[in-house]
């Protein structure tokens, strides 16, 4: 018997293989981004090489901003400073690096010159995602304003991000055809009930990949399309993801035909909260594999753990980057050799266990009860010649029993008490929530309940590649959205925390290579009272556009 042959390893060459990709991503950690400005009809104006310095930023479904600083003397400079040359007032700014590209509008456009004479130019934009807040959900998409029926736009799904995508695909046709309304320029025939995608300034991309969001409906009344979906991206973990495609890019789908600058819309789960995930564990037994699950009331929300002893693939293929939000492998472990620099965490427990809504009685109640009356006094009247008794008797006893029977629900979380402890917050009043046992009704139970949650935020600032790399395609670990694990010094040994990144920020100067700044964690209003004021817009926004209120 032969014996088998075992293959030699070339440890000198294996060795110089791995120095020298490392070399190869230190090298591309500090390779400044790609600044390129627009005009308005997307012609290139020119690559920015003299920057002063720039920041941008990336919020989770919200408008994200950048400022470039540049001298005044430089010609991109002279050239955003001759308003009246240019042939577009907008001008587009486009960021691009490891894989994540940045696109947004100018917003304001100033020159400096400071106490010792030197003068510079500093430009403010605005994040694409500006858009769907200059996007209105109508009534009816398809009629003009003028005729608006049925009263309020209603979309439900099994899944609340097919319904979002929808909402927003039938406005931009509204839009982009040109079907009521006169297009941007009326002399041009093919601007006139315009259906061809090709020459859309904004597309929807289309579902390529399973839908695994969360039931939900979509209403709006006239709204903006970001306040129309603001509480239910948040509740279902999506993030929209507007991405500008630029001449030489890989199509944004297979077979995708969109013009040079059109913005693609895609709304993502990088978060997987209801597919199973991690929502926190130890650096001891690991993190944990739990799921959402959303009961069939629409209220109970549970996480479950199940049982998974697989690995994702994607941490057993060498080379490969990323982080599979089944098991988030993205963990900073803060101490005194990290590559977190600074942080800044904050929890806060749920408050109270129970929420009560209504204060008017279901529809139809009401009237049942009325209608009850009336017919049994008339029939009692009839026999003594008196039929017509039964509305005077019934607005005697009107103030008695209305909003007596159904005019009020209560529902509580136990695992909320019970995580909570015996003594804790009882109950609070669910804002909005006029009409019992309606649609507004359900949804204000629900937002009071996920407004009162269990809430972990933490600020960091790390240091690129140590050990993980933030970008996008393959080119970083994480991004935007993405579910990440954190440790926090003074906290129990080998707690982690699990939440998503809600916040990204790329900064640089002449002196300085690319820093990243993230922040993982729910972002919340500072002050609390205005934090109030909007949950109060949102839902008595809602009542009016439902015409209840």
């Amino acid at each position: 018997m032969t014996a088998p042959v075992v293959e030699e390893i070339d440890f000198d060459a294996m060795f110089e293989q791995i120095t020298a990709q490392l070399e190869q991503e230190a090298e591309a950690r500090i390779v400044p981004p790609l600044l390129r400005l627009w005009d308005g009809d997307w012609n290139l104006r020119g690559v920015v090489k003299r920057e002063i310095s720039c920041s941008v930023q990336w919020l989770n479904n919200e408008t994200g901003t950048a400022s470039l600083e540049m001298p005044l003397d430089y010609y991109l400079s002279e050239w955003l400073v001759d308003v009246d040359g240019r042939p577009t007032s907008n001008v587009h700014l486009t960021v691009d690096k490891d894989g994540a590209r940045w696109s947004g509008l100018m917003d304001e456009l100033q020159i400096h010159k400071n106490d010792k004479g030197v003068r510079y130019v500093r430009v403010i934009f605005k994040h694409d995602y500006e858009h769907l807040k200059h996007i209105l959900v109508w009534s009816n998409p398809f009629l003009p304003a003028e005729i608006q029926w049925p009263r309020l736009w209603v979309c439900w799904s099994q899944h609340v991000r097919w319904a979002l995508k929808t909402t927003l695909l039938v406005n931009l046709m509204r839009l982009e055809s040109s079907l009521w309304m006169l297009p941007d320029d009326p002399l041009d025939p093919a601007q006139w009930f315009n259906f061809d995608q090709s020459t859309w300034g904004m597309v929807v991309k289309p579902d390529i990949t399973e839908d695994r969001s969360v039931g939900g409906i979509v209403h709006a009344r006239f709204k903006n399309m970001h306040e129309a979906s603001r509480r239910i991206t948040a509740d279902a973990q999506l993030t929209w993801e507007p991405r500008r495609y630029l001449d030489g890019d890989p199509p944004p789908w297979p077979g995708a035909n969109v013009k040079h600058g059109c913005l693609v819309w895609d709304l993502v789960d990088n978060s997987a909260f209801t597919t199973g995930t991690s929502f926190g564990g130890n650096q001891f037994d690991g993190l944990l594999r739990e799921f959402v699950n959303i009961h069939g009331d629409g209220l109970t929300e549970t996480v479950e753990t199940v049982a998974d002893p697989n690995v994702p693939e994607l941490y057993t293929t060498p080379g490969a980057r990323g982080s599979d939000p089944a098991m988030p492998g993205v963990v900073w472990f803060d101490g005194e050799h990290t590559g977190i620099q600074t942080s800044m965490f904050s929890y806060r427990p749920a408050q109270d266990v129970g929420v009560v809504g209504g204060g008017h009685s279901a529809p139809g109640v009401n009237e049942a009860i009325s209608a009850t009356i009336i017919g049994i006094v008339g029939f009692l009247g009839s026999l003594i010649g008196q039929s017509q008794i039964g509305p005077a008797v019934d607005a005697v006893l009107r103030p008695l029993y209305m909003d007596t029977l159904f005019a009020w629900g209560k529902w509580k979380s136990p695992g909320r008490a019970q995580r909570l402890g015996w003594s804790h917050y009882h109950e609070r009043i669910a804002e909005g929530s006029d009409r019992a046992y309606t649609l507004s009704w359900l949804l204000a139970m629900r937002a009071a309940m996920w407004a009162t949650r269990e809430q972990t935020r933490c600020t960091i600032t790390v240091t690129d590649n140590a050990p993980w790399r933030i970008g996008q395609n393959g080119l970083g670990h994480c991004f935007l959205g993405t579910r990440v694990g954190f440790t926090v010094l003074g906290m129990k040994p080998g707690r982690i925390f699990v939440e998503q990144i809600s916040e990204l920020k790329l900064e640089w100067d002449r002196s300085t290579a690319p820093l990243w700044k993230l922040q993982i964690g729910q972002r919340e209003p500072e002050d609390p009272v205005m934090k109030a004021l909007e949950l109060l817009q949102d839902f008595f926004g809602m009542l009016q556009d439902l015409g209840v209120m």
